[in-house]
């Protein structure tokens, strides 16, 4: 295995971690699975937020909005468009370097085939959009605004928290007029920059996910800049499950900001108990040397339930527990190693 997996991938478990080399493979497994519990709270922190967005401009739209781009259902293209008009400088946007064959208006601009000015440099934002927009075609389905918007990823949102779409004065963009809209439940006085560097870190955090880091490295913060000083890692199990808690923390926290509902509705079906579990020492100790763990239940030779129990499992199955007709547990191989 080690021939697939990079030796400096595997050398920080027993650098930062300070584990066995006997052990690093082990807390390589726990660090994949310890993402995996990440991602249920990523996920509802994600589709809490984007809909949250695009609710507030079509419910309360932005007070100027009127005229410069639609705010219907149809929002996220006109949208991107405007900003992109915006953002980008006309002799930049548009091109008067025409071919043979092509038309340009009065001020020598080129034409394309619909006769509008032939666009040669877009924002992100439109790249972005058609992006989606050309994902959802290659899939066989017809492009609307709820699957574009299901096709941006988190970092398209996250960028919605940017200061270009802050307009204090005309108050046609999104921020500060929708504060109050897309995070109702936030702390009074509670600012745009504020949500956006909360939101650049978990983003990051994502980031790394995707990328199949290792989810709980962390450096210590430059205290000139606020950044991270690579040249100071975290060491530890501790320090480290601490700082990945502290960032699992900030998610729940924004989608409650957003939607106590949605954070209500995530923490009663246990979506945060995958995580919680795994994200300690114990956790850790799970996978890497289960004796250390504190809580010890030895089966006796009269333990025939759980032996029972434990031939289950074994076999992929799900078990229910319960008292009196009434569901206590329900346990599966999933949130169990088998020794």
């Amino acid at each position: 295995m080690k021939k697939y997996i990079s030796v400096e991938r595997l050398d920080i478990y027993s650098k930062h971690l300070k584990v066995k080399d006997s052990e690093v493979i082990a807390a390589y497994q726990w660090n994949k699975d310890l993402a995996g519990a990440l991602l249920p709270a990523l996920h509802c922190l994600e589709v809490t937020l984007r809909n949250a967005i695009s609710c507030a401009i079509q419910e309360n739209p932005p007070p100027a909005a009127k005229g410069l781009y639609s705010t219907g259902s149809d929002w996220i293209f006109s949208f991107s468009e405007y900003m992109g008009k915006k953002l980008i400088p006309r002799h930049q946007r548009f091109t008067k370097k025409a071919r043979q064959s092509q038309k340009v208006d009065a001020q020598g601009y080129v034409l394309d085939k619909f006769n509008k000015r032939l666009v040669v440099k877009r924002a992100w934002e439109e790249d972005k959009v058609i992006s989606a927009s050309q994902k959802v075609k290659k899939e066989g389905k017809t492009v609307t605004t709820d699957r574009v918007i299901s096709a941006l990823d988190f970092g398209f949102w996250t960028n919605f928290l940017t200061e270009k779409y802050k307009d204090n004065n005309a108050k046609s963009l999104l921020w500060p007029n929708q504060m109050s809209q897309v995070f109702p439940n936030a702390p009074a006085g509670t600012t745009r920059e504020a949500v956006e560097k909360t939101l650049n870190r978990i983003r990051d955090l994502r980031n790394r996910l995707t990328h199949h880091e290792a989810i709980w490295k962390f450096f210590y913060d430059d205290p000139k800049t606020g950044k991270p000083n690579y040249s100071q890692p975290v060491y530890g199990v501790q320090a480290s499950c601490s700082l990945l808690s502290k960032h699992y923390e900030d998610i729940l926290t924004v989608v409650g900001w957003i939607d106590q509902e949605s954070l209500d509705s995530f923490l009663s079906n246990q979506g945060d108990a995958r995580f919680r579990s795994l994200c300690c020492v114990d956790g850790l100790h799970s996978y890497i040397s289960p004796e250390k763990l504190d809580t010890t239940f030895a089966i006796s030779r009269g333990g025939w339930g759980i032996s029972k129990i434990m031939r289950l499992i074994s076999r992929g199955e799900m078990i229910r527990i319960t008292r009196s007709g009434a569901t206590l547990y329900t346990i599966g191989r999933d949130t169990n190693r088998l020794f």
